[in-house]
């Protein structure tokens, strides 16, 4: 457990210096490493929330949107993703990332006044903001050894505020919970991702159980 978090504040200092001149095949090892700790943080947060909400009356009869990411492309199966090139799926990556900024801001604001909610459960959120920034960097550096520029491209806006921030107790758990498990998909999502993108560029698809 030191040594994994050791690994993550050097990836951090890293990835907070875009000059430092780091191999590929570091950076991927570093991104993927990262991204799996944020998935697995976001998943204790979404499960955490479901162990104390799930059995209460509002969550049985309202049906899941689709999360506010999903204008953005991303392959659905292991032969879309050897289909589509590396730099589009970084942007995708990028993208998703990006469009996490805002509601993250909010659902770490909402976490003190949600009832029961326990310190970790901030503590968490925090650190999922947090490793999505420096994750961010590390996929812009990765791009940008195949592109000379990096730009942001337009991603899709978060509409879920007025409902997390309802007064009314059902709308706002309820938003909660659509966010959180979003989170956790999208997470996923980036970590698979990049996984498979590392077996593709350092182990010209040679490599196993990813």
């Amino acid at each position: 457990m030191l040594l994994l978090v050791s690994n993550l504040l050097l990836w951090e200092q890293v990835a907070s210096k875009p000059t430092v001149s780091l191999s590929t095949e570091d950076l991927y090892y570093r991104v993927v490493g990262l991204s799996h700790t944020t998935y697995f943080l976001a998943a204790d947060l979404y499960h955490e929330f479901d162990m104390k909400y799930i059995n209460t009356s509002w969550i049985k009869n309202r049906r899941l949107s689709l999360c506010h990411i999903a204008s953005i492309y991303t392959p659905q199966s292991r032969e879309e993703v050897h289909e589509t090139k590396t730099e589009d799926l970084l942007k995708a990556m990028i993208n998703i990332s990006h469009a996490w900024e805002e509601p993250l801001k909010y659902l770490i604001s909402t976490v003190p006044i949600l009832k029961e909610a326990s310190d970790k459960m901030l503590k968490r959120a925090n650190a999922v903001r947090n490793r999505i920034r420096v994750l961010q960097e590390g996929m812009k550096i990765i791009l940008s050894r195949s592109q000379k520029k990096v730009e942001k491209d337009p991603y899709p806006a978060w509409s879920g505020l007025a409902d997390l921030q309802s007064s009314d107790e059902d709308t706002h758990l309820f938003a909660f919970y659509s966010l959180v498990h979003c989170l956790k998909r999208d997470t996923h999502k980036i970590n698979t991702y990049l996984k498979m993108l590392r077996c593709r560029d350092i182990f010209k698809n040679k490599c196993f159980n990813e």
